[in-house]
């Protein structure tokens, strides 16, 4: 089988599910772009399992890219299945229509999302482009629901296990306790240890995590914040007005050393107040630690069964976001339970078992195909 993968850039996640993907494909990725300015990622592709090119182009704003290129590419290639990462940017809405107007099946994949407030004109423009698919990826139970708002066809939506970065047994290793008390003491980390990651920005509600937090500080538990971003000053304001102890405000960090605070914490908190998905819920689970998160990450309504290995609160409820943390750094046994439960739910969401579901997916699609036939798109 002959599949054709455009995406925006490549990522850590992505590679090692394009690596996986191509043992039992022959996968090509085209890329838009190589970078985007609000990622920090070191991709290596010199080992790369799949063939892949980046298309010339250009980038306006974040993530709008524009490759006119790519329409020559598609002229002198032929693939048996076309999947676009994504819909919004000009580069994908011309591939979209070129598929359309030459009978050509392909997929389209969401990550997840939430229907927003939008004027006429831009829902008119998602659900042209949406609908125009002949079959959609979803993440997950919101990503289903994002895609049916917008004109997806509900028997034609297939939800695959959305995995990150597969890490090796060595990196999910827990600490022995001798290990834990040695990193602590190196990081000057108190007995309990709330962790959170992502980037320093409006829409992560560290805000509200300084919040909650505020009433959980008890000289006996730190906060680490991983991520780095443009507002750090402002949280370390936060932290001086509030006379927060024990927290820790730490940069941008690779898998190599991160893995060492997962492997350290005690807690996964993710205050998010709008996340598409939130691979790093994903992380945690396969860290095994109990998850305390928001209704504003896509991946809670997949991954996160509230009072079994976590608790989903409202955006922006600090008591309320306060509260899960503090059963669960007081009560050892409830911690237990959780951790259990979040192992178990990891062994689902795995690169494997994320690749292994696409396959079967594009099979199904392709036989789908025969029975209600191409869309041209109007």
């Amino acid at each position: 089988m002959n599949v054709l993968y455009l995406t925006n850039i490549p990522n850590p996640y992505r590679v090692d599910f394009f690596n996986e993907l191509a043992r039992s494909c022959n996968l090509t990725v085209w890329f838009q772009a190589s970078t985007e300015a609000n990622r920090q990622w070191e991709v290596r592709l010199d080992q790369a399992k799949f063939s892949y090119k980046f298309l010339p182009g250009m980038t306006f704003g974040l993530d709008k890219h524009v490759n006119w290129t790519v329409l020559k590419e598609l002229r002198k290639s032929q693939f048996d299945v076309y999947v676009l990462g994504c819909y919004s940017s000009p580069t994908e809405m011309a591939v979209i229509r070129w598929l359309r107007a030459r009978r050509r099946p392909f997929l389209l994949n969401t990550d997840g999302g939430f229907p927003g407030q939008e004027n006429r004109i831009k829902r008119w423009l998602k659900q042209t482009f949406i609908s125009a698919a002949d079959g959609w990826l979803s993440s997950g139970t919101n990503g289903t629901a994002y895609l049916l708002h917008y004109g997806a066809k509900s028997g034609r939506i297939w939800e695959y296990p959305f995995s990150s970065s597969a890490y090796t047994e060595e990196q999910l290793r827990p600490f022995s306790r001798e290990e834990k008390e040695r990193f602590k003491r190196r990081h000057d980390l108190k007995e309990r240890v709330l962790l959170s990651v992502g980037q320093f920005i409006e829409r992560k509600g560290f805000e509200d995590l300084l919040t909650a937090y505020g009433s959980l500080d008890n000289g006996k538990t730190s906060l680490v914040l991983i991520g780095g971003g443009p507002l750090k000053a402002r949280y370390e304001r936060i932290i001086r007005e509030k006379r927060l102890r024990n927290v820790h405000l730490l940069g941008f960090m690779e898998a190599d050393s991160l893995t060492a605070f997962y492997r350290c914490a005690d807690v996964f908190v993710m205050p998010t107040r709008y996340d598409v998905w939130g691979l790093v819920l994903n992380e945690a689970l396969a860290f095994g630690l109990p998850i305390v998160t928001t209704c504003g990450a896509g991946a809670a309504y997949s991954l996160v069964e509230h009072d079994v290995n976590g608790f989903v609160t409202a955006v922006g409820d600090s008591d309320s976001f306060a509260r899960g943390c503090r059963s669960l750094l007081r009560d050892e046994s409830l911690r237990e339970r959780f951790a259990a439960a979040a192992l178990s739910k990891a062994e689902d969401y795995t690169v494997a078992r994320m690749a292994e579901r696409h396959l079967e997916i594009f099979e199904t699609m392709l036989e789908q195909r025969q029975h209600y036939g191409p869309k041209v798109m109007s």
